[in-house]
């Protein structure tokens, strides 16, 4: 077996089969994590073939390396950087002349590169056919067909790609001729490159400055082109001459007509074009994604989008809720018999209270308590949203509320970080990695915390059936239109004030409904979403509950009043007393920043009904006769707004590393919360509600 492992890069547009790919290759044998310093996730595996070690590293999926979102930058640096020993191009056979833009970059960037012709089934079947020899010997590079899904033509591609790594197979890429005018700009520059020294990538640099690229740009100006080109770092360069080497680039290519980016980019699409329409031939009568295109009449159409959404949205909540009633249930069941097994032992062993106490009532009962609530609607909601954008519909929502958005300064992406939102506000902060524009992405992360996630959703179906009876239902829908209303507010407002400029748009191709990928989808919505988001939740929980717990019962068996809780309790009564909370409902709340899933046990401790976590019976059949309608719903009101979660809060430090987002990521729910409370506390009043 090779000693150095070969390593390959994945590249390509989104919904091209990446990632299909990336997981047939390496089966289980994958982790996930950031590049380092972005928070954009990166995938790498390692598997052998054919003995020999290969590293593989899914690039994130973009439509161009012009370096303007970080997926693009990401993408070019580590090719770039000379890190990958060759690039896999994947590209869809169904789509193919938009997708050789990327490829015909890829190839001025380097000579190491294999084509993967995916989705070549789905071709056939919309009767389009590629001569994948003839594309190979155009490109100058290996092009093989390939099914992601089954593996067809998977051994051959990795073949091609070890031995173009290897330098087996020799490679001779295609390059775009430009046009004179550009061409001879390139040359002109080119040469007064390799006068100071830079010989590698010397025409593929030439071409971004004429492109304007901003980071080469930048790295020019600043006489360091370590960034752009790691190899050039054994040179030591002239920044004058560098930054005159930028400046000369600009007259050349504003003094075009047109600019020399319009052509350079233009150019590109007419070469795609002609690679096209010498490799694919279209059977007659057929028509183009006939399928898609029929549903999509239905799908995007301005009436029929509406109710069909919604009615989507409706039965993926409803499944969620009622498919988690019962394994909720039997959770919850299961906690309480390990809590009764360990007390016993606690007592058998002759433990202190102290450690029954806080092992069986904190740390048992309290993150038993957020598992039970939270895993089985997780599992469920996401795994159904899974499989909707494995299908292709989820982007169709984006597309369809990109106008509603647009109204309020933001884009459609920002609603798909909503929907995710609603399983855990946790998924949805670190969703709105897919919104490019920087501005539209922290307006998501702000406003996310405002969607009433499953947490603070499954503990209030309890309350609202608790204190509501049957009016439990029109209650939590009034919850969900409210939260949805705030977040078109907020996003206005804040698009308003610190957003201020030029709106964001966004582009989003809208794939081919394709049968969903049952296995692959709910293994990775296992492991990258419900089994980071749950231990995330766990670690925060876990000693929250036990330090809940030691509130309740310190110091040991004096009267509730003079614990630490009931002490809390008499201080926070000032706090909540404009909002007509209580002080056992502001406390309750503050031990609920935790994990939001555990207010009835909070509730509990806070009125003194229990000194543990467990059955909250007695606190239920309470509170039911003591609080009125409006007491009841004003409470909830500020439940569902007041703070985010404590894992939420750490989401949004990890997306922004700005203490500053994170501050007003707190403040402005809590401000909402207190508004909001308020004014519907004095309008039930002034309604005769009491």
């Amino acid at each position: 077996m090779s000693e150095k492992p070969i390593v390959i890069a994945l590249a390509g547009n989104p919904n091209v089969g990446k990632s299909t790919l990336f997981n047939t290759l390496t089966g289980s044998h994958q982790h996930t994590g950031n590049w380092p310093g972005k928070t954009v996730e990166q995938a790498r595996g390692r598997f052998d073939f054919l003995g020999q070690t290969i590293d593989i590293v899914d690039l994130p999926g973009t439509y161009s390396l012009a370096a303007q979102s970080l997926e693009e930058i990401i993408a070019r640096d580590f090719i770039v950087s000379d890190q990958p020993d060759v690039v896999i191009s994947i590209v869809d056979a169904t789509n193919l002349e938009r997708n050789l833009n990327l490829t015909l970059q890829i190839l001025e960037m380097t000579d190491r590169v294999v084509v993967a012709v995916n989705l070549i089934d789905e071709a056939k079947r919309i009767g389009i056919d590629i001569n994948a020899e003839k594309l190979s010997k155009t490109l100058g590079v290996p092009a093989v067909p390939i099914i992601a899904t089954t593996g067809q033509g998977v051994p051959q591609l990795m073949a091609a790609a070890v031995d173009v790594a290897k330098s087996v197979r020799q490679t001779a890429p295609f390059r775009i001729n430009y046009g004179i005018d550009i061409e001879r700009a390139i040359s002109s520059i080119e040469k007064t490159l390799h006068q100071q020294n830079v010989l590698r990538r010397s025409r593929w640099l030439a071409i971004k400055l004429l492109e304007d690229d901003p980071e080469i740009q930048e790295a020019f100006h600043k006489g360091n082109l370590s960034e752009c080109c790691p190899q050039e770092t054994e040179h030591t360069f002239d920044g004058d001459a560098l930054i005159s080497v930028a400046e000369q680039a600009a007259y050349l290519g504003e003094a075009m007509n047109p600019d020399a980016k319009v052509a350079i980019i233009s150019q590109r699409f007419r070469q795609a074009d002609r690679i096209v329409h010498s490799v694919v031939h279209r059977q007659a009568g057929s028509s183009k994604n006939s399928l898609t295109e029929r549903v999509d009449r239905i799908i995007t159409d301005r009436f029929w989008a509406w109710p069909i959404m919604l009615f989507m949205l409706a039965a993926v909540f409803w499944v969620t809720i009622a498919g988690a009633n019962v394994p909720s249930d039997w959770l919850e069941t299961f906690f309480t018999w390990l809590a009764h097994v360990t007390r016993q032992l606690m007592i058998t062993w002759n433990a202190p209270w102290w450690l029954s106490g806080v092992l069986v009532d904190g740390f048992i009962v309290g993150t038993g308590t957020v598992i039970a609530v939270m895993l089985p609607p997780m599992i469920i909601f996401f795994t159904l949203f899974a499989l909707l954008e494995d299908m292709g519909f989820i982007p169709r929502v984006a597309f369809n509320l990109d106008k509603v958005m647009h109204a309020v300064g933001s884009q459609g992406k920002q609603c798909l970080t909503c929907m995710m939102s609603y399983g855990c506000n946790v998924t949805g902060v670190l969703t709105t990695r897919i919104i490019d524009n920087e501005k539209d992405r922290l307006v998501a992360i702000l406003t996310s915390p405002f969607v009433i996630c499953n947490g603070r959703f499954g503990a209030g179906i309890a309350l609202a059936i608790l204190l509501f009876g049957a009016n439990a239902t029109p209650v939590m829908i009034s919850f969900v239109l409210l939260s949805l209303m705030l977040v078109f507010l907020v996003t206005w407002g804040l698009n308003k004030t610190l957003f201020r400029g030029e709106q964001g748009g966004f582009v989003l191709e809208l794939p081919p409904y394709r049968k969903p990928q049952f296995g692959v989808v709910i293994w990775r919505t296992l492991i990258d979403k419900i089994g980071k988001t749950m231990w995330r939740a766990t670690e925060i929980a876990a000693p929250a509950s036990i330090l809940i717990w030691i509130f309740g019962n310190v110091p040991h068996g004096v009267p509730f009043s003079q614990t630490l809780v009931g002490r809390l309790v008499h201080v926070l009564s000032f706090v909540g007393a404009p909002l007509h909370l209580s002080g056992e409902m502001v406390t309750s709340l503050l031990f609920t920043l935790p994990a939001k899933e555990i207010v009835v046990p909070s509730l509990s401790m806070t009125y003194g009904l229990q000194s543990s976590l467990a059955d909250s019976n007695t606190l239920l059949n309470s509170l039911s006769h003591s609080w009125s309608p409006l007491t009841s719903y004003t409470f909830m009101v500020f439940y569902m707004l007041y703070l985010p979660c404590l894992v939420t809060t750490w989401a949004i430090w990890k997306e922004t590393r700005s203490w500053k987002w994170v501050i007003l990521g707190n403040i402005l729910p809590l401000s909402v919360a207190i508004v909001v409370t308020w004014l519907v506390y004095n309008g039930g009043i002034l309604l005769g509600f009491h």
